[in-house]
């Protein structure tokens, strides 16, 4: 496990879950560019981004990510773990699990509706 901050762009809307306890908690996945920041593909030179596993318990980040969609850019603070996955073709990929507790994020902004 790592501490650090990471920044990236979330995949999905965030989701709030309940524990068998009944106390709520929010996950999210996002895509953090790595490297030289490139678009590239993952290559045989290594990703050019990771996928994000996020989990916030705190009050505080869980009312955060609730209010973000899918596209958001999004900066969080916790310990890191580096995971691996293997898709269906039998290839590894890097991974982080990331348990928030703060986040900064750029919400995309809202198109104003003329029209009313």
């Amino acid at each position: 496990m790592i501490e650090g901050l990471i920044t990236g762009r979330l995949t999905t809307d965030p989701s709030e879950r309940t524990d068998r306890f009944g106390k709520t908690f929010m996950v999210a996945r996002m895509r953090a560019t790595v490297g030289d920041g490139g678009l590239r593909a993952n290559t045989g030179d290594g990703p050019s981004s990771l996928f994000v596993n996020v989990v916030a318990f705190d009050p505080v980040p869980c009312s955060q990510l609730r209010d973000l969609l899918e596209g958001d850019v999004v900066s969080l603070v916790g310990p890191i773990t580096p995971k691996v996955w293997t898709d269906r073709q039998d290839i590894s990929y890097p991974a982080l699990d990331v348990v928030a507790y703060r986040v900064m994020a750029l919400p995309k902004p809202s198109i104003p509706d003329y029209n009313v």
